[in-house]
């Protein structure tokens, strides 16, 4: 009897561990199968990451690429400028305007030409009057005198403004230094230097000693010399001036080229090949002469 509680007991001992050992190697089995699943999923992360920084790597190689394209033209167009700048230089058309205004001047030589700069970097002697002034024919208030081509192509742009309906007068053209100076230090007196260089030029670099530069007014109105922009005919003007040889001289978006506030109302003579270069290309005159 002994003996068969014994071996009951040992059969029951092994049945149990048998079940433990079962259970134990399910259990890691199912562990291993998890180990196995994290694996992958990091292995697929892995390649998920890779194809990321491939594709950032390429975007970037990609973005290098266009940089040095864009370098490349801006250099091209640095040189194009520098290139356009010496051959500027080399007709003649060239004045350095940089620095402040007043501070690096030259003096206009060849002052029989009808395409000089005249502006704060490039004035005109003290003693100069051009030898062909003639009286405008169309004069307002005052007897304007401008040079002969210059006055003749305003005669021509006189009748063509009557022809669509406006009559277009002369208000003033040549002033001599003199005369410039008492405008010049009137305005220095009454608003200071500051705001006197903005609206006159210094004795010596008004455009108004050259005698090809004219002051307009539009159907007769003296009221003020800006009501020219209000005129519905204005625009014709404009469109047209060029025609006969003339540019805006000072516009509305010029200003830091031309170094004055706009004038609506003051045409200069150029000749009709350089007025129609300059307003095909909205170019001021100062930058034609490289401003």
């Amino acid at each position: 009897m002994k003996r068969s509680i014994i071996f009951f007991c040992i059969a029951a001992i092994v049945y149990m561990c048998g079940l433990n050992l079962s259970a134990i190697n399910r259990y890691f089995s199912e562990e291993k199968k998890e180990i196995q699943k994290i694996e992958e999923k990091e292995k697929q992360e892995k390649k998920e990451e890779n194809k990321e920084e491939k594709k950032s790597t390429k975007k970037k190689v990609e973005e290098k690429k266009v940089a040095k394209s864009t370098e490349i033209e801006e250099e091209k167009e640095v040189k194009e400028e520098k290139e356009s700048s010496k051959e500027v230089k080399t007709s003649g058309k060239y004045v350095d305007q940089s620095g402040d205004p007043y501070t690096n001047t030259v003096t206009v030589s060849n002052l029989n030409d009808i395409d000089i700069l005249v502006n704060k970097y490039s004035g005109l002697p003290s003693d100069y009057t051009p030898s062909d002034l003639v009286t405008v024919s169309n004069s307002g208030e005052h007897n304007a005198q401008m040079r002969a081509p210059a006055a003749q192509a305003f005669e021509q742009m006189v009748v063509a403004a009557s022809q669509q309906g406006f009559i277009l007068n002369a208000c003033s053209a040549f002033r001599s230094y003199d005369y410039q100076s008492g405008l010049y230090y009137n305005g220095v007196n009454g608003y200071g230097v500051e705001y006197a260089d903005r609206y006159w030029t210094r004795p010596g670099f008004s455009e108004h000693q050259t005698g090809l530069a004219v002051d307009i007014r539009m159907d007769n109105d003296t009221s003020d010399l800006d009501a020219v922009r209000y005129n519905s005919h204005y625009p014709w003007l404009l469109k047209h001036m060029h025609e006969y040889g003339f540019i805006l001289r000072y516009p509305d978006d010029k200003e830091d080229k031309t170094k004055i506030a706009p004038e609506s109302w003051h045409l200069r003579y150029v000749g009709v090949d350089l007025a129609t270069y300059l307003y095909e290309n909205n170019l001021s005159l100062d930058e034609y002469y490289g401003a």
